[in-house]
C-alpha cells in the first residue's frame, strides 16, 4: 500500500503531539488554573511557544505536501466519503493556520506580545483594546477557542474514519506509520 512521505509523516505526529499538548495546555490554562498564578503564566508561555513551533511545523508540512505524491483515496470510498474525505483534508490544512494566526492577533491585540521561548516574534497586529465596538483582545480569544474546538471535532472525525477504515479491512494508518 502506498504511503505519504518520511517528512509529511515525521510532521504529521509531530503536529498532532503538538496540538493535543495544545489542547490540553489551553484548557487548564483558562478553565483549571487560577488567573494570575505562576503556573497559568507559565502555560501561557508553553501555550504560545509551541504555537510558535506549529507555525513553523505548518509551514513545512505545506512544503511537504506541496512537494510530495500523496497515496490515493481508497477505491472503495464511496461519492460522499471521497468528498468528506477531501473536506476533511482541507480542513485540517485551514484550520491550524487559522487558530495560530488568530491567537498570534489576541495575543498582538492585547498588548502581551508573541514569544519563542523567550525571544520576541514579530509584532503583526497593533496594540488595540476595541474596534468598531467590540474588545479586539476578548473576540480573538473566544474565535480562537471555537476554531480549536472545531479543529478538535475535526481531529475526532478523521480518527474515526481511520477507525472505521480498519474495521471495514482498510488499513489507512498505514500510510501514515512507520513500519
Amino acid at each position: 500500500m502506498e504511503r505519504y512521505s518520511f517528512s509529511a509523516r515525521v510532521l504529521h505526529w509531530l503536529m498532532a503531539a503538538s496540538f493535543l499538548f495544545m489542547w490540553v495546555c489551553g484548557y487548564a490554562m483558562t478553565t483549571l488554573v487560577a488567573d494570575d498564578s505562576a503556573l497559568e503564566e507559565m502555560l501561557f508561555f508553553l501555550h504560545i511557544s509551541t504555537g510558535v513551533t506549529l507555525l513553523f511545523l505548518f509551514c513545512l508540512r505545506v512544503v511537504a505536501r506541496v512537494t510530495s505524491s500523496v497515496p490515493a483515496p481508497l477505491e472503495a470510498l464511496t461519492g460522499w466519503e471521497k468528498t468528506l474525505s477531501h473536506l476533511g483534508h482541507l480542513a485540517l490544512y485551514a484550520l491550524p493556520f487559522a487558530i495560530i494566526f488568530i491567537g498570534w492577533a489576541e495575543s498582538d491585540f492585547g498588548g502581551h506580545g508573541v514569544t519563542f521561548f523567550g525571544l520576541s516574534m514579530p509584532k503583526l497586529f497593533p496594540t488595540m483594546e476595541t474596534l468598531w465596538g467590540f474588545n479586539l483582545e476578548t473576540t480573538t480569544a473566544n474565535i480562537h477557542k471555537w476554531l480549536a474546538y472545531t479543529m478538535l471535532a475535526v481531529v475526532v472525525a478523521h480518527i474515526a474514519a481511520v477507525v472505521k477504515h480498519r474495521v471495514e479491512g482498510h488499513d489507512v494508518l498505514h500510510r501514515m506509520s512507520f513500519k
